[in-house]
């Protein structure tokens, strides 16, 4: 296989069932129309996998992919994409963490690695030096995610070593659960947890010994630097430095974007309680860069005093931490959040999706619509903070009321009823993150249409929370008055633009937090990209590539079985005003934003799809979609 830059230039495929495995070479092809990343996890789902495969099935394929940016210089390139059919949804699953895995995976002589099958026993994935290795790990089944790490560590060492395993709930195969990557680092959405635990996969140790390299690494060095400086200069550089996403906690609240008590209320009172003051007063703190990145927007944190004391871990300042276990379950205690978070991780649970079930069985308890009987005795209220703790176990363990909670919301309304469905936060079995979309429209729009369910990260439209020029505004979305909260109009051609800007840093494996503003533009990284891969991509390019990957991954949801009319939210945002706040008396004005986010995507309207010319432009050959689909 050529010598390459930026690529190490394999694949590794393994069947866990017969033990087969084979290494294939990186297609030119599949670099120039999808990158690496996310967009190669996505294309090979939708070539590869037949449709309608069941999620937990031998025959779903797990895929583990790293971008041309791991392993070199660029800033914040520590990231890494997971794809599989989700159980949660199925539909689309796919996450992405922050960690070394993808760095040690291009350097133990891989791309991407393709998991099939089902191992007739627990085993953790040895990957090492061009090869990989099922090793039996009995003893590691039932052990929380930190404890298999430690054993893991001591078996196989701690340098140039990188280990994502699954807790007690992804052995389970409980629908929200996660995989966790060097102890701390979740990779996020839809359930890929069970996928691993479907295949009696503990784990996966990465070892990497080889080199990476770069085309142009002297321009590349002066080119990461200008990139520095710039995102130093960024107001939300030091903002981020200091205390992570938390320092957003009050704004939300005064905006009315904060989800509190589960949508039932638009401000929270005891907001004091889980700010950034809070946060430092109550736990002990100190802030960490990811692999590569030079904006330490992560946090070490332990509770030193209380009934939480030795409590430890890292991320305690994340947004979906404080705002999701705090506001949204009533809880104002920065230590119990801390707590709740802590006992996620180490079960192998994606926080977003427990915080949400949380929230929503706590507004069917206080509704009457479950009660003690149900709960088996906990009282599921609203800032019942030792409750929320109880149900996290129940619900990686699958007993009791756990069972219910832990299918997602959208499963467990159907079991509750009681019209429950209406105030279920979830778009397409994916539930919320903590954000109120009556509040900021234009994230209810990013719910509604993001391919994995309902996500903030796939848009993460920024077009009212940073101060970009009239100029930079039109071109976006055509319009400045997309800065107006409330208004419907240009958010669904700048919900589009971010959706492609977004699938381009998840294809190079870059943090959207670094580059949440201009600097996520291709015309920002084309150099960087340039300089590492040898290879003339031009920005246009670069958006096409992106817009790419999101028609993919819509046409992969088409042929499961999604249509045009999954596109919406739950009858709350869309029919029920906001009781209080900044936001009171608001709705999302939904109807009309799609609308023009389905003309910027020139997808139909009626069927979904995208249309012929569309799909031309894009080159994806109509006849081939027609093939996939069935």
């Amino acid at each position: 296989m050529k010598q390459m830059n930026g690529y190490i230039g394999r694949i590794f495929t393994i069947d866990l069932s017969s033990g087969e495995k084979d290494i294939i070479a990186l297609d030119d092809q599949m670099i120039r129309k999808y990158l690496g990343g996310r967009g190669f996890a996505s294309h090979w789902l939708y070539e590869n996998l037949p449709a309608n495969v069941p999620p937990l099935s031998e025959k779903n394929l797990l895929i583990f992919a790293s971008g041309p940016c791991n392993g070199t210089i660029v800033p914040s390139s520590s990231r890494g994409s997971i794809g599989a059919k989700s159980p949660l949804t199925s539909i689309l699953g796919s996450g992405n963490t922050g960690s070394s895995f993808s760095v040690q995976l291009k350097r133990a002589g891989f791309d991407m690695l393709v998991i099939s099958g089902k191992a007739q026993r627990p085993v953790c994935l040895v990957i090492e030096d061009g090869d990989a290795t099922a090793v039996p790990c009995e003893d590691l089944w039932g052990k929380t995610v930190s404890e298999a790490t430690g054993t893991l560590r001591a078996r196989f060492g701690y340098r140039n070593v990188s280990i994502g395993c699954i807790g007690p709930a992804g052995e389970r195969m409980v629908p929200i659960s996660t995989v966790i990557f060097d102890k701390f680092r979740g990779a996020g959405r839809g359930g890929l947890g069970a996928v691993m635990g479907s295949k009696n996969l503990k784990a996966l140790v990465v070892k990497g010994s080889k080199g990476i390299n770069a085309a142009h690494p002297d321009r590349l060095k002066k080119e990461v630097l200008r990139f520095i400086q710039i995102l130093e200069e960024e107001p939300y550089y030091e903002r981020y430095s200091k205390a992570g996403t938390a320092v957003i906690a009050e704004p939300m609240n005064k905006m009315g974007s904060a989800l509190v008590k589960n949508g039932t209320l638009g401000f929270f009172e005891d907001i004091e309680g889980v700010n950034e003051k809070a946060l430092k007063q109550h736990l002990f703190v100190r802030q960490k860069a990811c692999f590569s990145c030079p904006m330490p927007c992560t946090q070490q944190y332990g509770v030193t005093k209380g009934p939480y004391k030795g409590t430890y871990g890292e991320g305690s300042s994340g947004a979906s931490v404080v705002m999701g276990f705090g506001p949204r379950c009533g809880v104002s205690d920065m230590r119990a959040i801390a707590k709740a978070h802590t006992l996620t991780n180490e079960l192998g649970l994606d926080l977003i999706s427990t915080n949400a079930v949380l929230a929503f069985g706590m507004e069917c308890f206080e509704k009457g619509l479950i009660n003690t009987s149900s709960t088996g005795g906990v009282r599921l209220e609203f800032g019942n903070a030792e409750a929320q703790l109880e149900m996290i176990e129940d619900i990686a363990f699958r007993e009791g009321f756990g069972r219910v909670l832990g299918e997602g919301t959208k499963r467990a309304s159907d079991t509750i009823g009681g019209h429950s469905e209406r105030f279920a936060p979830q778009v397409k079995g994916m539930d919320m993150m903590e954000v109120e979309p009556r509040g900021m429209p234009s994230w209810g729009l990013m719910f509604a249409v993001s391919s994995r369910g309902a996500d903030h990260v796939r848009a993460y439209d920024v077009c009212q929370m940073m101060s970009f020029s009239d100029e930079v505004l039109i071109r976006i979305a055509g319009t400045i008055e997309v800065r107006e909260m409330f208004g419907p109009k240009g958010k669904g051609r700048s919900v589009a633009f971010f959706e492609n800007v977004r699938a381009v840093a998840d294809a190079m494996e870059i943090c959207r937090f670094v580059t949440r503003g201009k600097l996520g533009f291709p015309e920002n990284l084309v150099g960087m990209l340039n300089y590492v891969t040898g290879l003339a991509f031009t920005a246009e390019e670069m958006y096409s590539i992106g817009e790419r990957i999101v028609n993919v991954e819509r046409l992969f949801n088409l042929r499961e079985g999604m249509k045009a009319s999954d596109d919406t939210l739950p009858h709350r945002y869309l029919s029920e005003s906001l009781p209080d706040g900044a936001a009171k008396g608001k709705r999302v004005p939904l109807k009309e934003m799609l609308e023009e986010y389905y003309m910027a995507r020139d997808w139909d309207m009626a069927s979904g799809y995208p249309k012929s010319q569309k799909l031309d432009f894009l080159g994806l050959s109509a006849d081939r979609v027609r093939r996939n689909l069935g």
